[in-house]
């Protein structure tokens, strides 16, 4: 606890699952609903993410748009370098404020 701020205990937290997919994109919207009804600014912890397709990333756009309509704070604690790969490739990467990280060709 001593690394706990008093403005980390005003977010929020989303725990991003290992793989964001269409299979389990339902469940993840559910939580992204869930955490805009309770008005506090938002963080989402990807560090765990291995692979994001299209319908996650699609979801988490709308989210984080939702979010930005409420005026509530959507920040990303470590987000993997495989969910900014997807979402960079996509072109997705401004629109989820993550960082532009292409694969390296070696």
């Amino acid at each position: 606890m001593a690394d706990e701020t008093a403005t980390d205990m005003e977010f929020f937290h989303i725990e991003c699952d290992e793989v964001l997919d269409i299979s389990s994109v339902a469940e993840f919207h559910a939580r992204c609903l869930e955490a805009l009804g309770t008005k506090q600014n938002l963080m989402l912890n990807a560090s765990q993410v291995d692979r994001a397709d299209t319908a996650a990333l699609q979801v988490l756009g709308a989210f984080i748009q939702d979010a930005n309509t409420r005026k509530q704070i959507v920040q990303w604690e470590a987000p993997s370098e495989s969910l900014c790969q997807s979402a960079a490739l996509l072109g997705l990467s401004e629109m989820l404020c993550l960082p532009i990280v292409m694969k390296s060709s070696h």
